[in-house]
């Protein structure tokens, strides 16, 4: 397989993007609940929730987790 610039400029943003990241996957979804709730209400987020919303904007496992959370929490 070739890597084409389709393929490399993604890849390069998710690495520029990139930020320490304090929290694993477990406490991720430990607390995505509660940052859920804030996110539905329409709140801003917690300082304490930060970590939540970093976590979530670099692991594509949480964020697809985390995206299922919140289309079951809407269809309440």
């Amino acid at each position: 397989m070739f890597l084409t610039e389709r393929h490399i400029t993604p890849l390069i943003q998710m690495v520029v993007g990139a930020q320490p990241d304090p929290i694993g996957c477990d406490d991720c979804f430990g607390r995505v609940a509660e940052y859920a709730e804030f996110q539905l209400a329409n709140l801003e987020i917690p300082e304490a929730l930060q970590a939540i919303e970093n976590h979530l904007r670099q692991c594509p496992c949480c964020r697809d987790e985390y995206k299922a959370l919140l289309e079951g929490l809407r269809a309440l």
